[in-house]
């Protein structure tokens, strides 16, 4: 039972940041860049803290974020391809998505105050 409500709790921390990727994705620009990172903050940084450590998740994240900034940089310039822009920035949400689902319930209390700020180190 526990476990079916930290599995609802990802999967509704997933939806809230799915339609601001999702706007990034389709030409979004700076405002979503800052909502999307606003949503990471909020919502999945109080999430992490309950997660056992994970590299591969805190990459995952930047990567993520990293992405969507990439495409919302870039669009004006269109520097690269914005194909290939969508294309990385659907990798990383799922790469995002599976590490997010395989974490881990820490099983202690939260404590994951550093990862706040390491989280958009990459953009």
């Amino acid at each position: 039972m526990a476990e079916k409500g930290f599995a609802d709790t990802i999967e509704e921390k997933l939806a809230l940041i799915a339609p601001t990727v999702k706007a990034i994705e389709f030409g979004g620009d700076q405002p979503y860049l800052c909502e999307l990172q606003t949503l990471l903050r909020q919502h999945l940084t109080s999430l992490v803290g309950l997660f056992e450590r994970d590299p591969g998740l805190d990459a995952a994240t930047a990567d993520l974020y990293a992405a969507a900034a990439a495409i919302v940089q870039d669009t004006s310039r269109a520097s690269q391809p914005i194909v290939r822009k969508r294309r990385l920035l659907k990798e990383a949400q799922e790469r995002f998505q599976e590490r997010i689902a395989a974490a881990r319930p820490n099983g202690r209390r939260a404590c994951a105050p550093w990862r706040q700020n390491e989280l958009f180190l990459a953009a």
